[in-house]
């Protein structure tokens, strides 16, 4: 499978040259339906994911990357899905539901892009919310310092602890509870960032 070659030829150079400090390790390791969230940088941020997490993750990107022949063969045996950006992509969402559904490992930017100021992060979109409140499925956030990919700087990534969509909507009935989630998931990253930058 291209997705564990890939982890092998990149897992000695992360740890390596990067030699990542993880705040919260432990949260990353879930058995079942979950869903890894992070800012978003670089290209390099999936990596750095499929790295640190010892399972395998499904990850939705822009289908503008899919486009080539080549390149849609190269990212679908990366376990990589195509999504419409700034639309609801009805068949990405169940795309990714139905992943959950049968317990595995989902990944999403909620930026929806990669950020320019690499200080700040964008607006999270609703979708991922939407899709952990459509499967019941816990978000693990995760915030990669913004300086994480300089030559020669250790590279710190914070992670948080797990978010319960079952538990926001027992507080939060009805279309609130996705803004509920939304709103929680952004608190955590901005906690997560200073965990991040103090580490």
């Amino acid at each position: 499978m291209l997705y564990v070659l890939a982890c092998i030829l990149f897992k000695p150079l992360l740890l390596l040259v990067y030699r990542p400090k993880v705040y919260n390790r432990a949260a990353l390791k879930r058995k079942g339906k979950v869903i890894y969230i992070a800012n978003h940088l670089t290209m390099g941020d999936a990596i750095v994911l499929a790295i640190l997490i010892s399972r395998c993750i499904h990850f939705m990107a822009k289908s503008t990357l899919f486009e080539s022949k080549f390149m849609n063969l190269i990212f679908r045996g990366l376990l990589t899905f195509p999504v419409q950006q700034y639309t609801a992509d009805t068949k990405a969402i169940k795309k990714a539901v139905d992943l959950l559904n049968k317990g595995k490992a989902f990944g999403i930017f909620p930026e929806g892009h990669r950020c320019i100021d690499a200080h700040t992060m964008d607006t999270f979109d609703k979708g991922c919310a939407f899709i952990a409140m459509r499967a019941n499925a816990p978000v693990v956030p995760i915030y990669i310092q913004p300086d994480a990919w300089k030559l020669g700087r250790r590279m710190h990534v914070a992670v948080g602890d797990p978010l319960y969509p079952d538990e926001i909507k027992a507080r939060c009935p009805g279309r609130k509870a996705i803004d509920a989630l939304n709103c929680a998931i952004t608190d955590s990253m901005l906690m997560l960032r200073e965990k991040a930058e103090n580490l």
